[in-house]
């Protein structure tokens, strides 16, 4: 690996050390690791939330970095350990519980090993089956980010198409309805974004400006319907004032102005949340 990137998320928090020893048993590997966090507050074992986050995050690295993604609830039992290489290069550590949802519909997946750990495991911690985030993940990580491995010494390839995943639901245009998925909220800012690409608008002749006609469901009941603006940015209606925007990765979002979209309207995420657009005659 020429940069020696690594970087790790986990659903740990960071109230004690878990995270500071995933460091150290890199740093024991090899000193010179350039070594970052992602995040480490993902909920618990919340491997869904951590699929979108690499998804959301992974493409703006360099080619060959390794990422560490550890939110384990299966820890210790019969699932896989991988190492799986994405189609843009990068190189995801993680248990096979559904954490490579987004990257391998979205981004595609080339080849994925289950970790041989009687190789890549930190010597000494074969008797503790709970914390495969340092005596595992971090280990093998640091040895392939440092070139101690290549992609090859993590162990035995096995086929792409048996990766755990995560049920997606793709957008549908159906004459001038567009349905989706909430895919995830913004802890911090309250917003939702969907799984919904910002071509449809164009396909339906909807522009910066354009009222939409904007319902939100929950297993079929209705928990929001307005129309909302279509706008570039936050700022383009008053505060505490709701819009749709193109977020970052290029799909619709649903936010309140300088206030959480999310507990103004008790609005959740996941597949039983759905939203439809629609363009808004007046």
């Amino acid at each position: 690996m020429k940069d020696k990137l690594i970087v790790f998320q986990s659903d740990f928090g960071i109230l004690e050390g878990t995270v500071s020893q995933m460091h150290g048993i890199s740093a024991k590997v090899d000193p010179s690791l350039r070594m970052f966090d992602l995040t480490h507050m993902i909920p618990q074992f919340n491997t869904w939330e951590a699929s979108y986050s690499l998804y959301q995050t992974c493409h703006a690295w360099p080619e060959e970095t390794v990422f560490v993604s550890v939110i384990d609830p299966g820890v210790g039992s019969g699932r896989k350990s991988v190492v799986a290489k994405t189609a843009d290069g990068h190189y995801i550590v993680t248990p096979d519980n559904g954490s490579l949802t987004h990257l391998k519909k979205h981004v595609g997946i080339v080849a994925v090993r289950e970790i041989d750990e009687s190789v890549n495991r930190v010597k000494g911690s074969e008797k503790s089956h709970v914390f495969h985030g340092r005596d595992v993940y971090a280990y093998t990580g640091a040895r392939l980010a440092s070139g101690v491995i290549d992609f090859e010494g993590v162990g035995p390839e096995f086929p792409v198409e048996e990766i755990v995943m995560h049920e997606i639901i793709d957008p549908e245009l159906k004459g001038d309805v567009l349905t989706g998925v909430l895919d995830i909220e913004d802890p911090h800012f309250g917003m939702v974004w969907t799984n919904i690409p910002i071509d449809f608008f164009e396909r339906m002749g909807i522009q910066f400006g354009d009222k939409v006609e904007t319902e939100i469901t929950c297993k079929g009941e209705s928990r929001y319907n307005t129309v909302l603006p279509y706008c570039r940015t936050f700022s383009d209606v008053e505060k505490d004032s709701e819009l749709i925007y193109n977020n970052e990765i290029g799909n619709f979002a649903i936010a309140t102005n300088l206030g959480s979209f999310v507990e103004k309207f008790s609005i959740g995420t996941g597949n039983d949340w759905k939203v439809t657009f629609k363009k808004a005659l007046r």
